[in-house]
């Protein structure tokens, strides 16, 4: 006879030891480490905002000179030479503040006035601009400040007037700081604080600017007090690193260009593990078994630009000491009790390891690894129950095993669908996507980039639909096949496919600004939209099902994403569909079609906007205004419509359907179609 789940008074009694000793000093513990912990994250969080303070104080300095230089370049007459109070004044500046690389002035004439103060340089140059010919003097001084060498050649190569500080900071019309680029003088990246200077008239008479390389600013970095072991870096609104404390590079070469890098291309765990809690929004973090105190500050809004601040060490830079002697605590109680442990596990150890066992059978279960046996013997009635509940769960999930993904198994337990080889005939709304030139794209791509690349790409595909309602049912080399409607009954299957179509292009637009700044390939996908009857169900075998759609409806909603390449459009829904949707959505009819193998034809439109959309009333404009053309393109007044066309392509220049049409025109007006042509466009290929 089975027996009820307990233990003997020696248990309970041990048991209550250990619980109400543990108890005590596990508060105490507790209370001191946390107390410890607030303390040292609140000095750290100061010292952080003291750091960001010296570190906008560093850069505010080089804004500051540049700004009283202003009021040397102001005079109405100014003549630049390098034997000049500007001249002069520039030099002084640099040799002061050792944060300034580079401090100058340029005019809306291209003269320029310069000081620099690197790689172990110091000189002085001028550029003077006269009928479309350019003098560049060098003035080289020692370190007393002498000059010991000059230099005079002929230069057309510099123009300050195009450098990003010149532009930005005649755009703002005010202090404007640039993001990294790569300076003129030296190839090497940096960053410019550049300050307009305007005449009475408020037109623009120059510009001061003073250069931070990016190697500098690391320094500073690097020269600032942190804690033994911490680490701190800078990062532009992009999230590329403009500074760092550590000793690694921040500069790379790809291609001939030079980039900074990010911070998790640092490959250092512990910031790796500190972006992925500022993303949780946590101020801790655990890296290789150590606790980080982490800080992410905004710099000041009035500084202009959106960078951030970020500073990460381990708490034992700041807690070591009091950690030691709470650890010290810590083990003499554990010591204290071991004794009771150990004799306490020597009764318990009957009944743990049946646990142990149904926990590692309840993970299998959670992985769907669902033929394990535990084999598990006791004589314990609550461990049988549990055990006889776990394979009862199993046996009802294997069934469950053969709809992959998971999330199709939920739509399907909640749709009530049996299990079982078979379909149903439903009106359904079918969607086929396909990336245009992914052979060639995937001929330039190493297979390890194309995979991820795609996969991005799968997910911001998939993440729509399955927003819209919709089911993904597969991957189809780079193309998507999807259906609303099953097997979740939906009456609007029509107008989710449409919302989804649209606002996967607009995500596939985000995406390749993304990529292109990555220097990846860009996408341009192609979406064929059909409302019908089909078949939906299981299909398969009865070891592995498919849920799925077959009919006619999914191979013309197939055929219509192909022929997106005739008319060079991106969606195209057949006519069914947008009998559905015309009303929601602005749609241009494109054609009537007989695809290859179907006699009859099909009106076919392009889907363009929502109705409530900013751009709405200009697709409106568009498709009546076709729609009209078209209509005496349909009556044989090829003459007429080709002006009208023509007349909408000036409105539109970029809308390529208009100059299909006008190729169409010109054609029937030399040779007159059949007298049986009435307007259908046969596909001869699929």
């Amino acid at each position: 006879m089975k027996r009820k789940f307990s233990v003997d008074i020696v248990f309970i009694f041990a048991l209550l030891m250990i619980v109400t000793v543990s108890s005590i000093f596990g508060v105490v513990h507790y209370k001191s480490k946390t107390n410890a912990i607030e303390s040292a994250s609140k000095q750290f969080e100061k010292d952080a905002r003291t750091l960001i303070k010296s570190t906008d104080a560093h850069m505010k300095g080089a804004q500051l000179v540049a700004e009283v230089a202003t009021q040397l370049f102001k005079q109405a007459d100014l003549k630049l030479a390098l034997e000049s109070e500007q001249s002069s004044y520039l030099l002084k500046a640099i040799l002061a503040h050792n944060q300034i690389a580079l401090l100058y002035y340029g005019d809306e004439k291209g003269n320029f006035l310069q000081a620099a103060n690197f790689e172990n340089k110091t000189y002085t140059k001028l550029i003077l601009r006269k009928d479309n010919k350019a003098q560049t003097k060098f003035n080289y001084y020692d370190k007393a400040g002498k000059i010991i060498s000059t230099k005079v050649e002929a230069d057309l190569k510099y123009d300050p007037r195009v450098r990003p500080w010149y532009i930005g900071a005649k755009a703002a019309k005010k202090t404007f700081w640039t993001d990294p680029y790569i300076f003129f003088e030296n190839g090497k990246p940096g960053i410019t604080v550049a300050v307009p200077i305007f005449a009475k008239d408020n037109t623009l008479s120059g510009v001061v600017a003073a250069d931070i390389t990016l190697d500098g600013l690391s320094r500073f970095l690097n020269d600032v007090d942190l804690s033994a072991n911490g680490i701190a870096f800078i990062t532009d609104a992009k999230g590329y690193l403009l500074a760092y404390s550590g000793t690694k590079e921040i500069i790379v070469t790809e291609n001939a260009k030079v980039r900074s890098l990010k911070p998790e291309e640092l490959n250092i765990p512990a910031v790796n593990d500190a972006l992925a809690a500022c993303k949780n929004k946590k101020k801790h973090c655990r890296s290789a078994g150590e606790e980080y105190l982490v800080a992410f500050l905004p710099f000041p809004d009035s500084f202009g630009k959106r960078w951030t601040f970020t500073i990460l060490a381990p708490e034992d830079d700041f807690t070591g000491t009091r950690k030691e002697t709470l650890n010290q605590i810590l083990y003499l109680s554990i010591g204290g009790l071991l004794i009771g442990v150990l004799i306490t596990m020597l009764l318990a150890r009957r009944i743990s390891k049946p646990i142990e066992m149904l926990s590692k059978d309840v993970l299998e279960v959670r992985h769907f690894n669902l033929d394990s046996d535990s084999g598990i013997k006791s004589h314990i009635h609550e461990i049988q129950i549990m055990d006889n509940a776990i394979k009862a769960m199993k046996n009802s999930l294997k069934a469950f095993r053969l709809y992959l993904p998971s999330v199709l198994v939920k739509q399907l337990i909640e749709s009530g669908e049996d299990i079982a080889i078979g379909g149903k005939e439903r009106e359904l709304t079918l969607f086929f996507s396909d990336i245009a030139n992914f052979t060639t794209i995937s001929e330039v791509c190493s297979p390890e980039e194309l995979m991820l690349q795609l996969s991005e790409y799968f997910d911001a595909m998939t993440d729509i639909i399955e927003k819209e309602k919709g089911t993904v049912d597969k991957f189809i080399g780079d193309a998507v096949m999807a259906f609303w409607g099953a097997p979740l009954a939906n009456d609007n299957h029509p107008v989710g496919a449409c919302h989804s179509a649209l606002q996967c292009q607009r995500k596939i637009k985000e995406l390749n600004k993304i990529w292109a700044g990555e220097g990846k390939e860009q996408y341009h996908t192609r979406i064929g939209i059909h409302s019908g009857p089909v078949t939906v169900g299981n299909i398969g075998a009865k070891q592995r099902m498919n849920y799925t759609v077959l009919g006619d409806g999914v191979n013309l909603a197939s055929r219509l994403e192909g022929v997106n390449k005739i008319y060079q459009t991106d969606i195209i829904i057949s006519e069914s569909t947008y009998s559905h949707v015309k009303d929601i959505f602005e749609c241009r009819i494109l054609d009537k079609i007989a695809v290859k193998g179907k006699n009859n034809s099909v009106e076919i439109y392009e889907l363009l906007t929502e109705h409530d959309s900013s751009e709405a009333g200009k697709f409106a404009h568009l498709a009546n205004k076709f729609k009209e053309i078209y209509e005496l393109y349909l009556k044989r007044e090829w003459q007429q419509a080709k002006i009208l066309f023509q007349e909408l392509l000036k409105e539109f220049p970029d809308d390529r359907v208009c100059q299909i049409y006008i190729n169409r025109c010109d054609k029937y007006i030399k040779e007159e179609p059949p007298a049986s042509w009435n307007g259908v466009t046969k596909l001869n290929s699929k």
